[in-house]
């Protein structure tokens, strides 16, 4: 995609040219030290100066969205690694924001954008920026815009632009800052799914330059895999993020490197399929709750992740034959569909002595409650007969696993009841549940 010209091109020149302040001079020394074309760098600077003059006229959100564009930019360029190929994909970003800001709104946070092949996101202060996750699941999960678009290996042409090449590899950097990662950062689910849309555009196409887009894909998550346990391999989300093991990254890239291996017959490939498979089988009992996925250790799936990992596991299990992806994977499908399940302590409550209280309180008592979802809770006091009391509702929202509430009783002599209802993350409902009786004397 060649910038769109908002100005005549000889206006554009002089104004790349004309007077700068000192933050676009030394964004002009940056573009000229790495060996950018004179003709790529007029164009770039044109239209961060276009990037400036709009975030003025424009205003609010958008010239936030702007102005950061701009920054990221600046600071990338001023990196050591800064390179003609890597300013070709930032400036693709300033450009297309530019363009896009220029005659819309800017779209609410999370909303995705598609133009030229390339998918941009919309990030809270940051802009539209490339996604390059979204741009090749896209084409790894076509619908009718890609049909639109050519198909599939039309869609995966066009979204090489974004492909930094590195060696034998194709990065794909992230251009803004995101969870304390400074740009450009990179993601090696992302590098995975690339790596499956080029070998989905090879098998439709037979073209030996989509298997190579594969293949470089595929080397790049390779290298930014982790060695975990001894001989196995993870492949993080975040590259920065090492230690955060997301279970749904880390199956894109696993998934890549079998496919791959089938593709080439490649020892290395073949390699990081057995090891990665490996460590996934030895570390999949701790992303079960029992009745739901965890994303990562200690942190419940989201449901649109859930879905995603079910089809990962059970494609998996596809591959190796080892049933207890498949398992898991229909397990998660499962879960998706099933109520919670909540329980309350395994011991009776002890009794609530009035006689104890200063004036005036009310009893209370701190009730363990056990869930194996992540899900809205809704405790009631209720009389033995099931009468509603003036105490509550309680609302809580809780993750899978146990942890205690504190219920407020009536100030008045008699056995009482706790019942839950709760609605976990996909709908589904349980009501009526009694977790405790507990008499106030």
């Amino acid at each position: 995609m060649r910038f769109r010209a908002l100005l005549p091109l000889a206006l554009v020149c002089a104004l790349a040219f004309a007077a700068v302040p000192a933050q676009g001079a030394t964004l002009a020394r940056n573009l000229s030290r790495v060996g950018v074309a004179p003709a790529d760098r007029a164009e770039y600077l044109a239209s961060v100066r276009e990037a400036r003059y709009l975030a003025r006229r424009l205003g609010g959100s958008r010239r936030t969205a702007l102005n950061a564009v701009v920054r990221s930019a600046t600071r990338i360029a001023g990196r050591s690694d800064f390179s003609p190929q890597l300013a070709a994909i930032v400036f693709r970003e300033v450009g297309a924001n530019v363009a896009y800001l220029e005659a819309n709104p800017l779209p609410g946070s999370g909303t995705r954008v598609r133009m030229d092949g390339v998918v941009y996101e919309s990030y809270a202060g940051q802009g539209l920026r490339i996604q390059p996750l979204g741009t090749f699941f896209a084409i790894l999960e076509p619908g009718r815009q890609i049909a639109e678009e050519g198909g599939v290996a039309a869609a995966f042409d066009a979204a090489l632009v974004i492909a930094l090449p590195t060696g034998d590899a194709y990065d794909l950097p992230y251009l803004f800052p995101y969870g304390g990662a400074a740009p450009p950062w990179e993601s090696a689910m992302a590098e995975g799914v690339a790596a499956q849309a080029g070998l989905s555009a090879w098998n439709r196409k037979g073209d030996d330059r989509h298997l190579d887009a594969a293949i470089r894909f595929g080397n790049a998550a390779l290298s930014d895999a982790i060695a975990v346990d001894g001989n196995g391999l993870w492949f993080p989300l975040y590259v920065s993020k090492p230690g955060f093991r997301v279970l749904n990254g880390h199956l894109e890239g696993v998934i890549a490197m079998g496919q791959l291996a089938d593709a080439t017959g490649d020892d290395g490939f073949a390699d990081a399929f057995a090891r990665s498979a490996a460590a996934t089988r030895a570390v999949l009992p701790t992303y079960d709750t029992g009745g739901w996925g965890r994303y990562a250790p200690r942190q419940d799936s989201p449901v649109k992740y859930m879905t995603l990992m079910s089809s990962q596991l059970r494609e998996l299990g596809q591959m190796t034959g080892d049933p207890a992806f498949t398992q898991m994977g229909d397990r998660f499908a499962a879960d998706l569909r099933t109520p919670p399940v909540l329980t309350g302590p395994a011991k009776a409550l002890k009794p609530l002595r009035l006689k104890r209280l200063k004036r005036g309180a009310k009893p209370k008592v701190r009730l363990l409650v056990r869930r194996d979802k992540p899900v809205t809770l809704v405790l009631r006091v209720q009389t033995v007969k099931g009468r509603a009391t003036a105490i509550g509702p309680i609302r809580r929202s809780v993750s899978s696993g146990a942890g205690r509430i504190t219920v407020t009783l009536p100030r008045k002599r008699g056995v009482y009841r706790i019942v839950a209802s709760a609605t976990d993350w996909a709908g589904n409902k349980v009501a009526g549940v009694r977790l405790a009786t507990v008499r106030v004397r």
